[in-house]
């Protein structure tokens, strides 16, 4: 499983949430996910961090969660000792869209932070400091109910450079709201044949109490439909010692954005 892990870049835990935990989990994810609607409105797609919603949701189950000793020992057995699945004060709840398809758009973690102008050989080089350093970005979805809306390059992680065909859609309106003059039928053709059309992709099925964790500096997505319900655990694996080397990816990021403010102030 660790040889999987390292060369496609994910991994699931098939089942390895109890029906009793996974029960009193959904019991609380449908609260969290009408809160979601009411705070953010009909389109959002996550609440997050959980636990400052602790005057609306009873948290218990998700610090259960946390403590699982099951998902404890797997990951560690997986990466070895230092490594924590679950964070309340991170943690986030995905759930579905109200009114029309919705995708986030082809992106890698981190990359996707700094503009493209900004890409500096500098950022390139502190990205690569940390591109494979397992202790720093490594993602978890875990699926309360059935849920098939990521999708994924396998083995994508492995490089920091760019395959033909490979590209960031973020930025694209359409992604987020379908064009005026089609259908939600057809927007959701659409999204569909964008995630199709990235090389190598696949698309991740998760049934409930399923456990994915992944390298989220490969290429994914997720394609979200209003008539399919969603209360999935999104979080991070961490390491004891990967504050550092997020702090310094993240002061990268700042000395970017900041060049790139400065540059496009000179040129007014």
């Amino acid at each position: 499983m660790l040889d999987e892990y390292l060369t496609r870049g994910h991994l699931v835990f098939r089942g390895i949430v109890p029906p009793s935990l996974l029960a009193d989990l959904r019991r609380q994810a449908d609260i969290a996910r009408d809160l979601a609607h009411e705070l953010n409105g009909p389109q959002t797609q996550r609440i997050q961090p959980l636990d400052q919603y602790g005057d609306k949701i009873d948290l218990q189950p998700f610090r259960d969660y946390v403590e699982l000793p099951a998902l404890k020992d797997a990951v560690a057995k997986l990466l070895g000792p230092g490594y924590t699945h679950g964070h309340l004060h991170i943690m986030g709840l995905l759930v579905e869209p109200l009114d029309h398809p919705w995708h986030c758009g082809w992106h890698r973690d981190g990359v996707v932070e700094v503009p493209l102008a900004a890409r500096s050989d500098a950022v390139r080089t502190a990205l690569d400091e940390v591109w494979h350093d397992l202790r720093v970005f490594n993602q978890v979805n875990c699926a309360l109910y059935a849920d098939a809306c990521t999708w994924y390059v396998p083995g994508s992680h492995l490089r920091s450079f760019d395959l033909p065909g490979e590209q960031q859609s973020t930025d694209d309106p359409r992604m987020r709201e379908p064009a005026p003059d089609i259908t939600h039928v057809e927007a959701e053709r659409f999204y569909l044949e964008h995630c199709r059309a990235m090389p190598g992709a696949v698309q991740i099925y998760l049934n409930a109490g399923d456990f994915m964790i992944y390298r989220n500096l490969a290429w994914h997505t997720g394609l979200y439909l209003p008539y399919q319900p969603r209360a999935t655990i999104h979080d991070i694996v961490s390491h004891a010692d990967g504050g550092p080397l997020t702090e310094r990816w993240r002061y990268a990021q700042q000395q970017a954005r900041a060049a790139l403010a400065a540059s496009k102030e000179t040129a007014r």
